[in-house]
């Protein structure tokens, strides 16, 4: 067997840490995009359309690049892709430009994500893959969750938010020569692995791909469309401020601890990313059919307990709601892989595509609240949770 270079794993944590809390912290960053650019709802949506279009671009295009040049030259791409989208945003003065650059960051986060989640595997022992893809989980987890908190602490200081991207472009510097000065190990991937563009029709007519994969679409779109309006909510429905500081208050720790609204949607990604953590003991005992009818059921009722409770409840809705999100994905992922012999490299590429739904849902969510009001607009990823129920009850993936 090969030495493997398990040094380079802790870089990989930086990174999944890095783009945690870049692709989960425009929850919070849009109501002060909104603000500065006097923008509607849906105009605004358009920052997270910007972002996930790049996963539903790029992911079978990084995949078929990952078979032909290897992990290091693409997560090096990715890096400076993500660190130079980041630097411009900081600087930027005009509202397409900062969604031409979240679509760059995007591009980034989607390369370093699909080149990485294999190169995870050739790091470590065979035997650890399983332990170090839960704690790459849990890093990107602990990322989504301090972004707000980082936010918080830029605004409470009298800060733009754009600071918040040049942090976000030094991080990723770093990061940049970490990986170039990193021994990356000899390419390996495994035929299944693979993306095969002549099985890719085939597959698009089977109906448990085309079920599993809208599955993704709307799971994406309903965690997006709900993580993203969370302050919007807020400040609509229970009239609180979509600041995401505290800025009018006395003390140092209230100016730089967030507000509720930026705090909830901080929850929201934490409780999801301890959920994965703790999800395998859950899986183990109670199998994971079970578990995703029950947790899919969870997250439609948080959600709709968010939507028409007090302004405490809606709290609680709203964090719960996260919590319940943890092994949606990932078990709407597997019992797709899982139902298939073969060609597992492409139906990942379509599944990962499938993550669209991240960049369509949002802006419809904006366009309703825009119409109706942020109750209404709730709904669109309610009725995009009771898809991926309705899946988990009928669907026929494989799982025990």
């Amino acid at each position: 067997m090969p030495e493997r270079p398990a040094a380079l794993l802790w870089v990989i944590f930086l990174a999944y840490f890095t783009f945690g809390m870049i692709t989960n912290i425009l929850g919070v960053v849009i109501p002060e995009v909104i603000k500065q650019y006097q923008l509607s709802l849906f105009a605004a949506g358009f920052l997270a359309f910007a972002f996930f279009l790049a996963y539903g671009l790029c992911s079978i295009p990084t995949g078929l690049l990952m078979d032909r040049f290897g992990a290091r030259p693409l997560v090096l791409l990715g890096v400076f892709l993500m660190g130079l989208g980041c630097l411009v945003v900081s600087r930027a003065g005009d509202y397409l430009l900062i969604v031409g650059m979240i679509f760059a960051v995007g591009v980034g986060v989607t390369i370093i994500q699909t080149a990485g989640n294999p190169l995870i595997r050739h790091l470590d022992r065979l035997e650890n893959y399983h332990r170090n893809l839960t704690l790459t989980i849990g890093f990107c987890g602990i990322g989504a969750f301090l972004g707000p908190f980082i936010l918080a602490f830029i605004r409470g200081m009298g800060r733009s938010w754009q600071v918040l991207y040049l942090v976000f472009a030094a991080i990723s510097l770093v990061l940049l020569l970490l990986l170039a000065t990193s021994r990356f190990p000899a390419r390996a991937t495994v035929a299944g692995e693979r993306i095969r563009l002549d099985q890719v029709r085939k597959l698009l007519l089977n109906p448990i791909v085309i079920a599993y994969c809208l599955g993704i679409f709307f799971y994406v779109g309903a965690e997006v469309g709900t993580a993203s309006w969370i302050v919007k909510f807020f400040e609509r429905v229970h009239a609180l401020p979509s600041e995401v500081a505290n800025t009018g208050a006395q003390s140092f720790f209230r100016k730089v601890f967030p507000a509720l609204p930026a705090l909830i949607v901080a929850l929201f990604w934490g409780l999801q990313g301890a959920g994965r953590l703790v999800s395998g003991a859950v899986l183990n005992q109670f199998g994971s059919r079970r578990i995703l009818r029950l947790y899919s059921f969870l997250a439609l009722a948080c959600l709709l307990v968010a939507v028409f409770g007090t302004t405490h409840v809606t709290a609680l809705g709203f964090a719960a709601c996260g919590f319940f999100t943890s092994v949606l994905f990932t078990l709407v992922f597997s019992g797709t892989i899982n139902s298939f012999a073969e060609n597992h490299g492409t139906i990942s590429g379509l599944l990962c595509t499938a993550c669209l739904g991240g960049a369509l849902i949002p802006p419809m969510v904006g366009w309703v609240g825009d119409h109706f009001d942020m109750r209404v607009a709730m709904l669109v990823p309610a009725l995009c949770f009771a898809y991926v129920f309705g899946l988990a009850m009928i669907g026929r993936a494989k799982y025990e």
